[in-house]
């Protein structure tokens, strides 16, 4: 599905130098859902086709007179964050997904340069992201400290073999 979704990004960015592009990638996406749409294995996929089906919905709703030709694109964007969010096992590739998912909403969120109230919450939104990031990065190299993982399996694993250790430590660690 991601690769897929990826295709589809660059099909809208290769087609969208020369026109708008909220049709065909609503157009994409909505096939996408329908071809993939048979394949529901597990939970993660049932997630992933609710996350498509609500992307489909937001570039439905997209007004294509007042909107730019690269919200579509950034929407799209932060459909594939999500997606690649959902199907992470890793502590790397849960960071990756969250920054790509959060750079693309910074930018849809001081998208309207007329406003003042745009540029102020995407400034806002940038300073709480840039802190929640640093967190999320101390949070990963504490955990990859004490079980010397970073696959989420494993880490679990861990915690479970050091029992109640392992509950005192991250409450000891969440007061510093």
């Amino acid at each position: 599905m991601e690769l897929t979704l990826g295709l589809i990004i660059l099909i809208v960015l290769t087609y969208g130098l020369k026109a708008p592009t909220l049709r065909l990638a609503t157009l994409c996406l909505g096939a996408m859902i329908l071809t993939g749409a048979h394949e529901m294995l597990c939970w993660t996929q049932a997630i992933k086709v609710l996350i498509m089906l609500s992307g489909l919905a937001i570039l439905c709703m997209l007004d294509h007179r007042t909107s730019h030709r690269s919200s579509s694109l950034l929407i799209l964007l932060v459909i594939l964050g999500n997606l690649l969010l959902i199907g992470s096992t890793n502590l790397i590739s849960i960071y990756l997904a969250l920054e790509m998912q959060t750079l693309c909403m910074f930018i849809l969120v001081a998208y309207n340069k007329t406003s003042l109230l745009s540029a102020e919450a995407g400034l806002k939104y940038f300073v709480l992201g840039a802190l929640s990031s640093g967190l999320f990065l101390f949070g990963c190299a504490l955990i990859y400290g004490s079980t010397g993982e970073l696959e989420l399996q494993f880490i679990r694993m861990s915690i479970i073999s050091y029992g109640a250790l392992a509950g005192k430590c991250l409450i000891t660690v969440s007061l510093l």
